[in-house]
């Protein structure tokens, strides 16, 4: 009796530990990170201008978009954020079915992004198409590190 719970105990120890996983070396920096949230925040503040134009995160890190103008703005990414971000507020399409490469912001409104994926992402503020504002088209990146 002894003898068939020795072997089911440790066919059972076995059987668990080959099905135990862990990240191999194979796995880049940004796969084993993709969708984690650092819980850093860091703040673009649209005015006349952007600050700052450049900025330099940590996969994982939240970039927020803060409009400070009196009047909308759109924030547009270049490229594709489907599987390149963790987390978003304000970039979902309608129904909240997908992620939309730009938003709108009315005055004093924020969106926000956390980045997944390692590499540069540029973006571009421009006023909204139903404002008179004399904001021209201001590009910025984000470096993901």
């Amino acid at each position: 009796m002894k003898v068939v719970l020795y072997s089911l105990l440790a066919l059972t120890l076995i059987s668990l530990a080959a099905c135990s996983s862990s990240p191999t070396a194979s796995k880049t920096r940004s796969e084993m990170e993709a969708g984690t949230k650092t819980g850093t925040v860091k703040n673009i503040v649209i005015t006349e201008t952007i600050t700052p134009t450049s900025l330099t995160v940590r996969a994982g890190d939240e970039v927020r978009w803060i409009n400070q103008r009196q009047e909308p703005v759109t924030v547009n990414i270049d490229g594709p954020l489907e599987h390149n971000v963790s987390c978003r507020k304000g970039f979902s399409k309608a129904m909240g079915m997908g992620i939309d490469n730009s938003t709108t912001l009315s005055s004093n409104e924020t969106a926000g992004l956390c980045f997944s994926r390692i590499g540069t992402v540029n973006y571009s503020v421009r006023p909204s198409s139903d404002s008179s504002a004399s904001l021209a088209t201001t590009q910025g990146s984000i470096s993901v590190q």
